[in-house]
């Protein structure tokens, strides 16, 4: 009696993780489904952008290409990413990630002058 007690209670611990993976996966599933929509409208307002530029500019796509390799460049790898990279903290001097709005340490805000927070 005893046993199958356990048995049943093993048994519904498994399909109650069963159901919770299976959850998970579904919610991935979205997730996933979400960030391809994302990217796929970031690249039609890329492609959109680029066309203006060149239209309006005259520039190639070669100096397009070569300006992505310096800026892929900057952190020291060719691997087709920007990656975040470190500066001194005005105030307080650590060093901390360009990307956040204000220094991890003393909550000083790292201002930039580039759009996108990036160089």
């Amino acid at each position: 009696m005893f046993w199958e007690f356990y048995q049943t209670s093993r048994i519904n611990a498994a399909q109650t993780d069963a159901n919770r993976a299976e959850l998970k996966a579904e919610m991935l599933k979205e997730h996933f489904r979400l960030l391809e929509d994302k990217i796929a409208s970031l690249a039609l307002a890329c492609q959109s952008l680029w066309e203006i530029v060149r239209e309006n500019t005259g520039i190639t796509q070669d100096q397009l290409l070569a300006k992505m390799e310096e800026i892929d460049l900057r952190d020291g790898r060719a691997d087709g990413k920007l990656s975040p990279t470190m500066e001194k903290c005005s105030r307080c001097g650590r060093k901390t990630n360009r990307r956040r709005r204000v220094c991890l340490y003393c909550g000083a805000a790292n201002e930039t002058d580039e759009i996108f927070g990036l160089r």
